[in-house]
C-alpha cells in the first residue's frame, strides 16, 4: 500500500486547563488521548473540547498530489500531524503506506543544542531513515541546504530559513512515500524557494505522495492534480484543483461581508441635509446587474434629493472590496462634472466602459453628497450598492487587467 486512508477521523482538544492542578496538568501530560469508538452529537457539541476534525474521510492514491485550502483553524494542519503521526485522533482511523517525510513546522525534530550535523541524523531517524541511508546521502543534504561551512554550529544560532533549508533536505534527499508540506515554502530566499519547487516537482515525477497546505492558490492550482477544501474541521468539497480553489475564494467572499457596515446602521448620523435615494448598476442595456464579470462594461446610476436647498454640491463614490479596502475613490469635482445646486431630485449616471477593477470577489460602492470643496458630506450611504463580481476564466488574483495577447 502506498497513500494515505482516513476513515471518519476525529480529533479534539481541551479548551482550556483552568482551574486545573499542577498535578493533574502533568498526569494528563502522559496520557495517551482518550480514544472512542464513536462521536456523538453530545460530545461534539460539549463547550469544553474543541473539535479540530469532525469525521473526515479521505483515499489519497500513491502519486497523487493533494492541495487542501481552506481558511485558519479549518484543520489542515491538524489532518497532516495525524497522517505524520506526531498526534493520534480521538476516534476514526488513519493509515499510511511507507516512509512519511514532513516538513509542517520551522525546526520541528530539531534540538537547538546539537550542531547541524547531528541534527541531520537525529532528524533523519525521526523521519525512518537508517543511518547507513544518511551516511550515504550527507554530503548531498548538506549541499543542497548550503550550509556547508555552519553544518557543525548549534542550530540554535541558525537563521529561520537556515532551518528550513535543512529540514527541506533532510526530509526530501531521499525520496519518502508520502511527503507533508504545511507552507514551509514561503520561507527562504528566493534562489532556495525555486531550488524546492524544482525539488518537488522531481518528487512528483517519482509518484510520491504530496499533501500540500498553501494560501497560494497559485501553486494550489498549477502543482495540485486534486483539490479538498476544509471548513470547520470538515471536508466541504474535493475534487479538482480550480473547484476546491473556488469554493475557498466564495467562501472567504462570505466572510468578509461582516465587515461590511449594518443596512440599517449605513448612513452618517450627522443632520442630514440631503437624501440618496436609489443607487443601481447596469448593463449597457439599462438592466440593472446583481452580478458582474470581470471587465463587463456598466454604468452606475445614482439618484439623488436635496431635503433642503443647497447652492453647490458634488458627488462621490468609493469602491471597497470585500475585506472594507479602498480600491478606487474618486467624485464630481476633480472629473469636472459638478452637481451644481441642488434643489430636489437630481439624477448622475458614470460609465464605466472597462467595468470594474476587480477579477473576482464581492465589493461595495460608499456614496456621499459634499459641499462645493468636498470637505463636508451632506449625506453619506455607507453600503449603497453591493457587487459580485464572478470570474469564469482561472485567474489569479483579485485584480482584473485588460489585455490582448500577440504572437510575432
Amino acid at each position: 500500500m502506498s497513500g494515505a486512508t482516513l476513515d471518519s477521523i476525529y480529533k479534539r482538544y481541551a479548551r482550556s486547563m483552568t482551574g486545573w492542578s499542577a498535578i493533574r496538568r502533568l498526569w494528563e501530560l502522559f496520557q495517551p488521548p482518550r480514544r472512542l469508538e464513536s462521536v456523538t452529537s453530545a460530545e461534539l457539541e460539549d463547550p469544553n473540547y474543541l473539535w479540530a476534525l469532525k469525521g473526515v474521510s479521505l483515499s489519497i492514491a500513491r502519486g497523487e498530489v493533494v492541495g487542501l485550502v481552506g481558511p485558519n483553524g479549518s484543520g489542515k494542519s491538524t489532518l497532516l500531524k495525524l497522517i505524520a503521526g506526531i498526534t493520534l485522533p480521538t476516534a476514526g482511523r488513519v493509515e499510511v503506506g511507507g516512509r512519511v517525510g514532513t516538513l509542517i513546522e520551522i525546526g520541528a525534530g530539531f534540538h537547538p543544542e546539537m550542531t547541524g550535523r547531528e541534527n541531520v541524523y537525529l532528524n533523519g531517524s525521526i523521519l525512518g531513515l537508517p543511518r547507513r541511508a544518511i551516511d550515504q546521502h550527507f554530503s548531498q543534504i548538506v549541499q543542497f541546504a548550503e550550509l556547508e561551512p555552519f553544518i557543525d554550529l548549534p542550530v540554535k544560532k541558525y537563521s529561520s530559513g537556515m532551518y528550513v533549508r535543512l529540514g527541506f533536505s533532510v526530509a526530501t534527499m531521499v525520496p519518502p512515500e508520502v511527503l507533508l508540506v504545511d507552507e514551509i515554502l514561503s520561507v527562504g530566499d528566493v534562489a532556495f524557494q525555486r531550488k524546492s519547487i524544482a525539488r518537488m516537482r522531481d518528487l512528483k515525477r517519482s509518484d510520491t505522495t504530496i499533501l500540500f497546505v498553501s494560501h497560494n492558490m497559485d501553486a494550489v492550482r498549477h502543482f495540485c492534480t486534486r483539490g479538498v477544501f476544509l471548513l470547520d474541521g470538515q471536508v466541504v468539497f474535493d475534487g479538482t484543483p480550480d473547484h476546491a480553489i473556488e469554493q475557498y475564494y466564495r467562501h472567504a467572499d462570505r466572510s468578509a461581508t461582516s465587515f461590511w457596515p449594518s443596512r440599517d446602521s449605513r448612513f452618517s448620523t450627522a443632520a442630514l441635509r440631503a437624501e440618496i435615494t436609489c443607487t443601481e448598476l447596469l448593463d449597457e442595456n439599462g438592466q440593472v446587474l446583481e452580478r458582474l464579470e470581470p471587465g463587463q462594461p456598466c454604468r452606475l446610476r445614482v439618484r439623488c434629493r436635496s431635503i433642503e436647498p443647497l447652492a453647490a454640491a458634488q458627488l462621490r463614490v468609493m469602491l471597497h472590496d470585500g475585506d472594507g479596502n479602498l480600491i478606487a475613490g474618486f467624485n464630481s469635482k476633480s472629473d469636472g462634472v459638478p452637481l451644481g445646486k441642488l434643489d430636489g431630485p437630481v439624477e448622475r449616471v458614470i460609465a464605466f466602459p472597462r467595468g470594474l477593477p476587480l477579477g473576482r470577489g464581492s465589493c461595495r460602492f460608499c456614496i456621499s453628497i459634499m459641499d462645493e470643496d468636498c470637505l463636508e458630506a451632506f449625506v453619506t450611504d455607507e453600503d449603497a450598492l453591493r457587487i459580485v463580481i464572478d470570474s469564469r476564466e482561472a485567474e489569479s488574483g483579485w485584480a482584473h487587467i485588460e489585455r490582448h495577447w500577440e504572437s510575432r
